[in-house]
């Protein structure tokens, strides 16, 4: 029996080598972004049965079975899944996910999984994990060609592209804000002037002027011109109560037409609300009437990116546009644990855990992402500790029934002499 002693010792001393060896992983990884901490779980081994046990009589107890086991053994060395800690990097490429999902990357022949969102732009201007050179996958069709965005990702192909530099459609314009005063103690005859620039179909800038001119008590009249054309309006006249407030109308269209090559567009001026003074106004004192925004850009070009809570990367632009480039692929699994770990903060499908469920974050049940934050590993520390000490005891006191057991070896050998 000593001699079965020493092999169930020292099953205990391999298993609890095991289990040292995981939490040193895990504390050496305390500061890797996305790392999701391991736990070694034990199991018993074979037993010999030396009594089966027996079932009562009509006279007699039954007995219980008598067995002896022959040591234990590393059951499964499982990963932990709970969310790590996200702090923010100040970095526009870092992404985080808060809840269930990974990120999606493939070198085109491997397609990995992962939870560490530091991804960088290469030489060729796709979104790549700098680690490994893995491209980042995409899904839907966010940043294909339609409408009038122009097309930045390439249909049928996954990888995200981020073209920095490459350039971006303005927009016409399609209203202008009216704001101020327009003084009461005009003459009739008296203008005031507004000016403002907008853009055509072509995003070429006009310069506008609008003209004011007070042609009775309380009413003015509109006119105008564009730089390159003509303008007509839908009504002229805009009228006043005695309170100096705006009685009506509250927009008026203007037509631009006559500029060669290119099309005919209709601008709304918006002078303000009815009998409020969020608009044009006609008060005592000096005249102020200015046109204050307008919804035109011209052509700009990619200067930044940054992701939002759904995983879409937008781009902004030097017009001051921003436009959805691309929406990152989440992937969701049945059984997370069941994924293989692959190394470099990569996990793969295997026949355990199911595979890949692609969707978009905040749906299905997926996360949703954070963008300019990572997230840290989800290592407790003082967990890991504990474990660290059990694993070590366990180690210590088997140590000592091998030590035991060869005593008593030695003292049968003793016998014998």
């Amino acid at each position: 029996m000593a001699l079965t002693a020493l092999f169930t010792g020292s099953s205990a001393l391999q298993a609890n080598s095991f289990a040292l060896d995981v939490v040193g992983n895990n504390l050496a990884n305390l500061n890797t972004s996305g790392f999701k901490t391991q736990r070694t779980l034990f199991k018993d081994m074979m037993y010999q049965t030396l009594n089966p046990g027996s079932a009562p009589s009509a006279t007699s107890g039954g007995t219980n079975p008598s067995q002896n086991g022959f040591g234990v053994a590393v059951g499964a060395i499982d990963t932990l899944f709970q969310q790590g800690s996200v702090s923010p990097t100040g970095r526009s490429l870092d992404v985080a996910i808060q809840g269930r999902g990974f990120f999606t990357l493939t070198n085109g022949q491997t397609t990995v999984f992962s939870r560490a969102g530091s991804f960088a732009i290469d030489a060729a201007g796709f979104l790549v994990d700098p680690n490994t050179g893995f491209r980042v996958q995409r899904t839907g069709t966010v940043g294909e060609p339609g409408g009038t965005n122009p097309g930045f990702q390439i249909p049928g192909n996954n990888d995200i592209r981020v073209p920095l530099g490459a350039g971006a459609p303005g927009t016409q314009t399609s209203f202008v804000n009216f704001q101020g005063n327009l003084s009461s103690s005009l003459a009739i005859g008296d203008s005031v002037t507004a000016g403002i620039q907008i853009y055509d179909s072509q995003f070429n800038p006009r310069a506008l002027t609008i003209t004011f001119t007070k042609t009775a008590v309380n009413t003015f009249n509109i006119s105008g011109s564009v730089s390159g054309g003509t303008v007509s309006f839908s009504t002229t006249a805009i009228n006043f109560d005695t309170a100096g407030l705006l009685v009506g109308p509250a927009s008026i269209d203007m037509d631009i037409t006559g500029i060669p090559g290119v099309a005919a567009q209709t601008v709304t001026l918006n002078l303000g609300t009815p009998g409020q003074t969020t608009g044009l106004t006609q008060f005592g004192g000096v005249s102020t009437a200015t046109a204050v925004t307008q919804d035109g850009t011209g052509f700009g070009t990619l200067v930044s990116v940054s992701f939002d809570n759904q995983g879409i990367l937008q781009g902004q632009f030097s017009n001051g546009r921003t436009i959805p480039l691309a929406q990152l692929a989440i992937a969701g699994f049945t059984n997370d644990g069941g994924l293989l770990r692959f190394g470099n903060n990569y996990f793969i499908t295997s026949s355990a855990s199911g595979e890949a469920l692609i969707g978009v974050a905040g749906s299905g049940g997926l996360g949703t992402t954070q963008g300019s934050s990572l997230e840290g590993a989800n290592v407790d520390i003082a967990i890991e500790f504990s474990r660290l000490i059990v694993a070590q005891r366990g180690f210590q006191v088997n140590a000592r029934t091998i030590s035991a057991a060869n005593e008593t070896l030695q003292e049968l050998a003793n016998i014998v002499r």
